[in-house]
């Protein structure tokens, strides 16, 4: 139940996130560094909590049911879980960096991030519903 919470906020604001950086190339002066100074709050509050209740609570489930780590699925989305915080990371990395260079957004980058969050997300609950190997 904590897990899916988890999943919820940290996909979900990943999600926010990385649609409001998609404005700020477009966004010139004040109106700028407020979305960037929104975005990483945003970041620290629901991405970084979200990603720690969900890979806690996940974990713990693993544990509750350890014979789940026989099957060939869970290891495939432990892989995509994985590849979904290399892009938390490298969407923090970019916010931290357009704080002091906000000029060096572009649009597709951030659009190309929401497109892997969104088909990390669809992957891993195929994974998860149907569960096929």
């Amino acid at each position: 139940m904590f897990h899916i919470f988890g999943v919820i906020l940290w996909v979900g604001s990943l999600l926010i996130i990385s649609s409001m950086m998609t404005l700020v190339p477009e966004e010139i002066g004040v109106a700028r560094e407020r979305i960037i100074v929104a975005a990483r709050r945003l970041f620290h509050v629901s991405s970084n909590i979200g990603a720690a209740v969900a890979i806690i609570f996940g974990i713990f489930a693993i544990m509750a049911e350890p014979f789940v780590l026989e099957r060939g699925w869970l290891h495939v989305k432990i892989l995509l879980v994985l590849g979904l915080l290399a892009v938390h990371m490298r969407l923090y990395l970019r916010i931290v960096a357009l704080e002091n260079d906000p000029g060096t957004a572009t649009r597709r980058e951030f659009s190309i991030i929401h497109g892997l969050v969104s088909a990390l997300l669809l992957l891993i609950l195929m994974l998860v519903f149907l569960k096929p190997f």
